[in-house]
């Protein structure tokens, strides 16, 4: 009895990673020039752990007693919980790559970037699954497929564009004098882009359209990461 349990656990952990992963092999096609599946995985597994760092930061900013008091001044407006959240989860999913695979000897052209840090918040992705996913599939198989076609579509394919946009800013930071202004830019414009999606996913019941909206931007997203990846492609700076 407790075999078959602790399987059928880990037969839904497993299909919570699908949907990320499904997304990872469909942006690997736009490497030339395949990265080292080792990397790929260090990048992955990092990313899940960026996912619990976030969760711990995001409990200490703006859990219950939190270091920022949402109930007063500025901090009352709706949004700023889920400007915190993007901004968080987009640095969060950066600190992989950043400390594990940068200084990597095969971190070699532009478009690695985009590739690993996407990698990361696939990562990331997965494990945010699992922590959502996971007692519904205990509670309601079918209900669990139907929440986990929505991340698919939804959620996981945000983080993984998001993380792209930030990759592109990170390739080109390599080039700029202000390398570090230019992360932080890359972060605070995906982080604005994950704080509109996370709002529209609120509001979209009772805003007019606001599934279309939402739609709206992951397309204009995806339309990014696509120009940004072949403008990356095409570049035939090496970093090392």
């Amino acid at each position: 009895m407790t075999a078959a349990i602790i399987t059928t656990n880990l037969g839904y952990v497993l299909l919570t990673f699908i949907p990320p992963i499904l997304w990872l092999l469909f942006y690997l096609q736009e490497d030339r020039h395949p990265e080292p599946k080792r990397l790929l995985l260090l990048a992955f597994v990092g990313g899940m752990g960026a996912a619990l760092l976030a969760i711990v930061a995001e409990f200490v900013l703006i859990g219950p007693d939190g270091l920022l008091d949402l109930q007063s001044g500025i901090l009352r407006n709706a949004i700023v919980p889920f400007l915190v959240i993007g901004l968080v989860e987009e640095y969060a999913k950066y600190l992989p790559v950043k400390t594990l695979i940068l200084k990597r000897l095969d971190f070699d052209e532009p478009v690695d970037a985009m590739i690993y840090m996407m990698t990361a918040a696939l990562g990331f992705a997965a494990l945010e699954n699992t922590l959502f996913i996971f007692p519904v599939f205990q509670e309601n198989l079918l209900v669990g497929f139907e929440v986990s076609a929505n991340r698919f579509l939804g959620a996981n394919l945000l983080h993984a564009l998001a993380s792209g946009i930030v990759g592109f800013f990170l390739a080109r930071a390599f080039f700029s004098p202000r390398r570090h202004h230019f992360i932080a830019l890359g972060i605070l414009t995906a982080a604005l882009l994950h704080t509109g999606f996370n709002y529209l996913i609120l509001v979209r019941e009772v805003v007019a359209e606001g599934t279309f909206y939402l739609i709206l931007l992951l397309v204009m997203m995806a339309v990014m990461v696509f120009i940004d990846f072949e403008r990356l492609k095409k570049s035939r700076i090496s970093f090392k």
